[in-house]
This record gives structure tokens, sequence and C-alpha cells, in this order.
């Protein structure tokens, strides 16, 4: 007999059976959405033994997503997705500010996850950053619809920031006990003790490890502060990224024109801002600790549902970008960690995961309603052991066109698939990515990228141009499935991706 897979059969069987019990009743929710922690700096304070909590109580405890990908990586549309459960061309919300950006852009949130979960009998709180602007275009006294407890910080900065506390707004200074990071462990922890029968849906939406901002504007800043107990973390040198090929690209004509002249990437600054990353997720570490003990205190961590993730990723120097906003792996790739009610031994799911994904899943657990079409799927089947394997194949990224009122990046449409009727592999491993890049109207396509990530993983060279029958041939597979994802909603979606 093959000990080791009856184990592992066993074990799913195990785990299944005690997640179903655990959530026979309405679970409690917990998600914690970091913003801008990309999955080098993850496995970095991971690796150094940074983050004993999330390791202990969530990658020892729950199911690790290792392929889990965005949507749009940007902060605001990433978030209005988590709200919706849509992708940002059926939500509306494509940049962090701007005529269809940001917090004044979200004009449907009347209708999220928020009122779908009280309507289902939930106590609702959010705690954190909401959505890029709500600050500065409300003053902090909007609470929107669905939330029972609001408590809505409006900077990155890490001390010396304000939060609308249900509409009144509160300062903060800059005591060691201000450290923003902190100070929502402290709040979430008032909320789950809270005495109340009902289930709790929790959002946590810390700042860290997002660059606190200069004078310039959100994005602006290259590094952020730890918590002062941890100003002693040693610095990171190198860095994961600068080991890799794509690290300050020498070559850059097979990327698309507005990108070849980039200047070549600071290291020194990389290497400070990676540092101070890692530095602030020690007390991300510290929350996490914090609300598994008040769960622990109410009796409800075997009935709580506990997603962790981040918004989008980041990279450092890759392709000469300091950025989150591009359709390479570095920009496009979360961390992600799911517990499930009763769930008590690790799991590791290769099964392709999006955050459009998020609201189908919490839904799910929830036994709640939707009141929008969802794209996204539930990750239950994978969290609880009963799917690999199967599921979505390919996944779309994109940055539509606002019509030309920006000038920032260039829009783009990107397709990462493994489906054999698109790569021509029918062992669905091989994986290749194909991107179209437009104008700024988005009429114009101006620029195509197609790789090959068996051979090239860090993306240095597109095969856009190749010759090769098989490589003309994939190419225009993938780019009539991306025509048809770029404008798909609900089952549409989900067959497109399957």
């Amino acid at each position: 007999m093959n000990t080791t897979g009856f184990k592992s059969w066993a074990a799913s069987l195990a785990c299944a059976l005690a997640c179903s019990a655990a959530a026979a009743a309405k679970p409690h929710i917990v998600m914690i959405m970091t913003d801008d922690l990309d999955t080098s700096v993850w496995s970095t304070a991971l690796g150094r033994g940074y983050m004993p909590n999330a390791q202990a109580h969530l990658v020892d405890k729950g199911t690790t997503f290792n392929n889990t990908f965005v949507a749009l990586s940007t902060c605001c549309p990433s978030r209005t997705t988590y709200f919706t459960g849509q992708y940002p061309h059926n939500h509306g919300v494509i940049r962090n500010s701007g005529p269809q950006g940001g917090f004044a852009s979200f004009t449907s949130d009347g209708n999220t996850i928020a009122t779908w979960l009280k309507s289902a009998g939930y106590r609702t709180g959010l705690i954190g950053k909401y959505l890029n602007g709500y600050g500065s275009a409300s003053g902090g006294s909007y609470v929107p619809p669905g939330w029972d407890t609001w408590k809505a910080v409006g900077t990155s900065a890490m001390f010396d920031y304000k939060m609308s506390d249900n509409g009144t707004i509160v300062q903060y200074g800059s005591a060691p006990s201000d450290y923003q990071t902190d100070v929502i462990a402290d709040l979430a922890q008032a909320f789950i003790r809270a005495p109340d029968s009902r289930p709790f849906f929790l959002t946590l939406t810390p700042t860290a490890p997002h660059y606190e901002s200069a004078a310039g504007g959100e994005d602006d800043g290259r590094t952020l502060r730890p918590a002062p107990r941890h100003a002693d973390t040693p610095p990171v040198a190198p860095i994961p990224p600068e080991l890799v090929n794509a690290f300050n690209e020498a070559k850059m004509s097979d990327k698309p024109s507005w990108m070849r002249n980039l200047p070549m990437a600071d290291l020194q600054a990389m290497r400070d801002g990676y540092s101070s990353k890692v530095a602030a997720m020690r007390a991300v570490d510290d929350l996490i600790g914090r609300v598994i003990g008040a769960l622990r205190d109410i009796g409800a961590e075997d009935q709580t549902l506990i997603i962790f993730t981040s918004d989008n990723g980041y990279q450092y120097g890759t392709h000469r970008r300091t950025a989150k906003t591009d359709l390479y792996e570095e920009s496009i790739r979360l961390p992600m960690v799911i517990r499930a009610p009763g769930q008590t031994t690790a799991r590791v799911s290769g099964d392709w995961a999006m955050n459009t994904d998020w609201a189908a899943t919490i839904v799910d657990y929830a036994g709640a309603a939707a009141g929008r079409t969802l794209d996204g799927r539930s990750m239950r089947p994978q969290i609880e052991g009963s799917a690999g394997g199967g599921g979505r194949h390919s996944a779309l990224t994109e940055l539509p066109s606002d019509g030309g009122r920006s000038e920032d990046q260039r829009p783009f449409l990107m397709i990462r698939s493994k489906d054999p009727l698109l790569t021509f592999d029918a062992s669905r491993q091989k994986v290749l990515v194909y991107a179209q890049t437009y104008d700024h109207q988005g009429s114009q396509l101006l620029a195509e990228e197609l790789y090959d990530l068996d051979d090239d993983p860090t993306q240095a060279a597109s095969l856009h141009k190749s010759t090769m029958q098989k490589r003309i041939d994939q190419k225009a597979a993938l780019a009539a499935r991306l025509m048809q994802l770029k404008s798909c909603a609900g089952d549409g979606c989900r067959t497109l991706e399957d």
C-alpha cells in the first residue's frame, strides 16, 4: 500500500468532515487584506521567521494557494473587485483616481458584500483602508451602506493620520501606540470580543506594507516605517528580485515602446524599500496573532473562516519598473492563505485563484445571496480538499482605457492560460501569457507580448515576433480568447476561464 498517499487521502477526508461540521452554523468571517504585499516580501518575511503567527495559525492550519492572481493590479480597482466579486470592466472602477477611479467613482456601494452579509444576519465591520480618495473626497463623514462598524483610514501614513470612527474623525499622533497596524489590531480585538450573538464579518485592511506617501501623492513614497519595536530589523540584501535576469532588464526592445527608454532602477533604493516592507510585516504578524487570540477568547477560532491576502503585488526593478500596475508576474501574483472553519492541517492548492473569487467564497460560506452577478467562483472545493487540478485554466488581467482622460500607463489586456485549446499542450502544464497594449484611448493596438513561462519564467524575452508556426498559432488562439474575456460576465467568464 502507498502509505503516503493513504495518509494524504485520510488527512483530506478528516479536514473535509471537520470543516463541514464546523461550518454547519454560520461561521464568522475575517478577511485580512494587506496593501502592495507581493509574494517575494511575503516569502522573505516567513522565511526569516518574522511571521510566526501567520506560520502557525494560517500556513500550518490553512490552505495556501500558490497561484493567485489579480484582475487589475492596482489598489482601488482590486478592492472594488473584492466588494463586488466582479472584474473591473464590469464594476467600472479602473483607476485609483479620476473619472473612473477612486472612491468617488464607486457609485454602487449600496450593493456590496457588506450589504449581502448584513442581510444574511451578519454583524459587519471594516477597519483600515477602504478605497483610494475616501478621506479627501468625503472628509471621513460618509459610512457606506452595510457596515455596522466603520473605522476607515484615508492615508498610508503609519503615524499622524486620521480615522473615520463611524463618521466621526479621530486624529492619531506619533506615539508608538498610534502605529497604524497596531491601532487596527486593537480595534479588531474589540470588534471580535463585542457581546453579540450574531456571526460577524470583519474586513481588516492595514495599509502596510504600502510605502508611506511623500508630499506629492499616495504612490510616491519609497519606504515605510516599521513599528518602533521592529526598528532594528536587519536589512535584506541582496533582495530576491535583483537575482533574476529581468531585474534592470538590459534589452527592452521586446517590450512596449513606452517602456524601452525607462531608466535603470536604483538598486539601493530597491533594497531599502523592500527591507522596510519586510520589517513592517512583523507588525502585521502581530495583528494576526491578536486576531487569533481574540477568536480564542470567545471560543470561535474553529468557527471562523480566515482569509489572508493582498490587493496586488509589486515590482522592485524587474523590467526596470518600480510599480504595481503591470501585467508581469511580480505585479499580478498575490500571496493567499485561507483557513476554513474546523481546519487544523496544512494544505497547498496549485489551482488558479483570482481576487474575483473572494466575494464568491465568502458568500458561499455565509449562505448569503449576492446582489449582483459574480464573475468569480467559490474556492471552497480547494479549501476543503475536494478538488485538484480542475477549475480555471485561463485568467484575465486588464487595465481598461478610461477614454484617454488619464495620461498614466497605457491600457492593456492580458490572458494567462494553460488551456490545451490555446497552448496546444495536452498535459495542461504549459503556461503561456499573451498581452496587448493600446493607446490611451484604447482604440489602437500598440504592442503585443507573448511569453512561455516554462522557458522564460521572468518574462525577459517576448516571443510575439516568432516565425515558428506553433507560436503564431498559439498567439492567434490566445488573442481570440482574450477578445471574449475582455467583456465577459458571470457564467460567461467562468466558461471562458475553464
